[in-house]
């Protein structure tokens, strides 16, 4: 009888992220053709959620979220542990107070070119779940996007900074 302990770690883990970032964009395609315009003020507070819930998990694991820089790396633990290895994040800047965070790697981008979706139905969604997430983890500090590989740049780009 085959065990789930027969199947390699780190290919459960590869099967489980890319299921994880297939789920919100099967939501996408079904709910969207139903509720049309108004779909992403819906999904919204899911993201919203979703952001808090990361909180917890940086608690659990210890994860440092004092500055900036320790929270983009939070960010980017904790996105590749729910969404698997096909996140690649690199830093671009960072100091204390404000860092600037880049990602050339997304497995939802991918799932959504995979399944033949416009990967802009991935922004609103992504900028909400970021922005969640960061003010979670320290709410003295927010984060916005400077660029955006579902809108075709060449990778995406975040500043997280002190709220002014």
């Amino acid at each position: 009888m085959v065990s789930i302990e027969d199947i390699p770690a780190e290919v459960r883990w590869e099967i489980a992220a890319k299921a994880a970032s297939a789920t919100p964009l099967a939501y996408d395609m079904v709910f969207r053709e139903a509720l049309g315009d108004k779909y992403d003020e819906i999904e919204r507070p899911i993201y919203v959620e979703a952001g808090k819930e990361m909180k917890s998990l940086a608690t659990a694991l210890g994860l440092p979220t004092d500055n900036a820089r320790d929270l983009d790396d939070a960010q980017n633990v904790l996105t590749t542990i729910l969404y698997g290895p096909e996140f690649e994040f690199g830093n671009v800047e960072g100091t204390g107070d404000r860092a600037v965070g880049k990602a050339t790697g997304c497995a939802v981008l991918n799932r959504a070119l995979e399944m033949g979706l416009d990967p802009k139905i991935c922004l609103e969604a992504c900028q909400t779940f970021c922005k969640s997430t960061i003010e979670n983890l320290n709410p003295k500090y927010t984060t916005r996007s400077i660029r955006n590989m579902c809108a075709g740049d060449p990778y995406c780009e975040m500043v997280i900074e002190l709220r002014g």
